[in-house]
């Protein structure tokens, strides 16, 4: 009983001091996409191997930097003394595409079941190549190397004792969710849908642009029929290839660059380019680049109108999708409301 309840307080003391460790790399606000991955593999050690079980949760806060936090499991099936238990703020580093490299790197307060043994340290850092089939899901392959660092004593001062090796792993991601953040690339994660807000859109000004020709109004078409083509590609910041992903901006760059178009890579660019654009629904027509401010900010985010209300854009939450100009509901209420403007590209 002592030795069980010894062992308790250990957890106890092992998961306070990680959330207070998780503290010291605050995530941002709320625009950061959100992610939980789960890891299975095995631990490759001097001694018997151990099972590794992983589970994590964190956010893509600066481009492709992001913070998280894991739990680990390394399990030797034969003695419980042998297994060892670890809570783990990492930091990660991914690039973007359909099938993408990352890095991953931590360090956390461990945990051997073992009397004679209260804390450790687990170092790690890995290497992995990711394939997101879609803007939410994603599978690892992962080569880490691990370290066990009994009694805190550091790289310089590895006990005989300690186990070290190279893991081999499988990830499982699932991302959701982001917030609004323009970048000095012209993407943007836009915010998660909210009743709340300006009671009236921002205005800005614009003239009526020349209705297009029958030349312009089929070339527009193509365009949007391009941009349809890549529904459900993910989001990638900087992205505007299927390989990629895509970010807002970038998606419209490659609809009207698929049709040799060239127009400017990024929002803040896209929001001057062509003619002005009343904001009216009915002065809108497809190939109309749709413009979009969060509060005072100035324009962060852009779609591409389609007809019938719709634009079609690159959303964190969702990666390449359709939305409406409605206030019908909050999500497109809540569009439609950040809505300020249109340019026109095409004559």
């Amino acid at each position: 009983m002592g030795i069980a309840a010894s062992t308790r307080n250990r957890w106890w003391q092992t998961a306070l001091m990680g959330l207070a460790l998780s503290y010291c790399f605050p995530p941002t606000a709320g625009w950061a996409q959100r992610a939980v991955d789960l890891q299975i593999g095995q631990w490759e050690t001097s001694g018997p191997n151990l099972r590794l079980y992983s589970a994590a949760y964190g956010r893509q806060f600066l481009g492709p930097l992001g913070y998280g936090f894991r739990g680990t499991a390394l399990i030797d099936p034969d003695s419980t003394d042998r297994s060892l238990y670890a809570l783990s703020p990492e930091l990660r580093l991914r690039a973007s595409g359909r099938v993408a490299p990352y890095a991953v790197g931590g360090v956390g307060l461990a945990l051997q079941p073992a009397s004679t043994v209260e804390f450790a340290a687990l170092w790690y850092a890995g290497v992995g190549l990711a394939w997101n089939p879609a803007s939410w899901l994603g599978v690892g392959l992962e080569l880490s190397y691990l370290v066990e660092d009994s009694g805190f004593r550091g790289f310089w001062d590895i006990g005989a004792g300690d186990r070290e090796g190279w893991a081999g792993s499988v990830r499982f991601a699932f991302s959701w969710g982001g917030g609004s953040r323009s970048s000095g690339g012209g993407s943007v994660n836009v915010p998660p849908p909210s009743s709340s807000g300006p009671s009236e859109p921002m205005d800005l000004p614009a003239a009526p642009a020349e209705p297009l020709s029958s030349e312009g109004t089929a070339l527009a078409y193509d365009i949007v029929d391009t941009a349809i083509g890549v529904m459900g590609e993910p989001y990638r910041w900087g992205g505007t290839s299927t390989e990629q992903g895509f970010d807002c901006s970038g998606l419209i760059y490659f609809a009207y660059g698929e049709h040799d178009l060239s127009i400017p890579r990024v929002s803040r660019d896209q929001a001057r380019a062509g003619r002005s654009v009343p904001r009216d629904v009915g002065s809108l027509a497809p190939g109309d680049i749709l413009l979009f401010a969060n509060g005072g900010s100035g324009v962060n985010h852009v779609g591409l109108y389609v007809g019938n209300r719709r634009f079609i854009h690159a959303t964190t939450s969702g990666g390449v999708k359709v939305s409406e100009l409605e206030t019908s509901d909050s999500y497109n209420r809540w569009w439609y409301q950040r809505w300020v403007g249109a340019r026109r590209i095409l004559d």
